[in-house]
């Protein structure tokens, strides 16, 4: 829980669902890529997603959303800081010719793209780890990126609904080691993090909000659609 870089498949596919799948999910590849695909057809509806649009995700991880959401898109560029994910994803997307990869250095608030440059952003299961000064710095990046009336997804751990357990497990690797931080769930205040993003000029979509109202009572998650207005 020190690193995203990961040295062998099992590592790596933990990292990536965590225990969604079991303890080997390594072993349940298609079933993941079911999902996934699954999950993209979602992303791309959300987003209002289509053969005109270009969009950036945050944390493309083994490109197994990455290749489903570039089928449905002009252009897909994807950007993580691990460069073992990266390999991977380069593998999974092989011979798709609307897809760019990119290492970021880890730095929140340092997208090197142009204003406007995208029609969308999304950034799936990677929000739940950063903390809210994170978050801040990607919206500031996010209002100069994303073109008027774009959209931006995001989930956050959802701070309603803490699962004890998983803190006290969180807790533990913490303790061990302060630098693994970037690797932990992170909870936080949803009023919080919509305050940030109405800063930056973004509006939560109405039917996100209702959306996560009703995950705040079962799910951990909650998955956030913003506009930029």
């Amino acid at each position: 829980m020190t690193s995203w870089e990961a040295n062998n498949p099992q590592q790596m596919m933990q990292l990536l669902v965590g225990d969604h799948f079991g303890d080997r999910p390594e072993e349940k590849l298609e079933s993941i890529r079911a999902e996934k695909e699954k999950r993209a057809a979602r992303l791309c509806a959300w987003l209002g997603c289509d053969k005109s649009s270009t969009v950036l995700e945050i944390g493309s991880g083994m490109g197994l959303t990455s290749k489903h959401v570039a089928d449905r898109v002009q252009r897909l560029v994807c950007c993580d800081i691990s460069e073992s994910f990266l390999e991977a994803a380069r593998r999974e997307c092989t011979g798709i010719p609307n897809i760019e990869f990119l290492k970021l250095d880890g730095r929140a608030g340092e997208l090197p793209f142009g204003d406007a440059e995208f029609d969308a952003v999304y950034s799936d299961a990677v929000f739940i780890h950063l903390n809210l000064y994170d978050i801040y710095w990607y919206f500031s990046e996010f209002a100069h990126i994303v073109r008027k009336r774009g959209r931006v997804f995001i989930n956050i751990m959802n701070d309603s609904k803490t699962d004890f357990g998983k803190l006290i497990e969180m807790a533990a690797y913490y303790r061990k080691s302060p630098s693994a931080l970037g690797n932990l769930l992170c909870w936080n205040s949803t009023d919080a993090v919509l305050a940030v993003a109405s800063h930056f000029g973004f509006r939560l979509e109405h039917r996100a909000r209702v959306r996560a109202l009703l995950q705040s009572r079962r799910s951990q998650t909650k998955d956030l659609l913003f506009t930029k207005v």
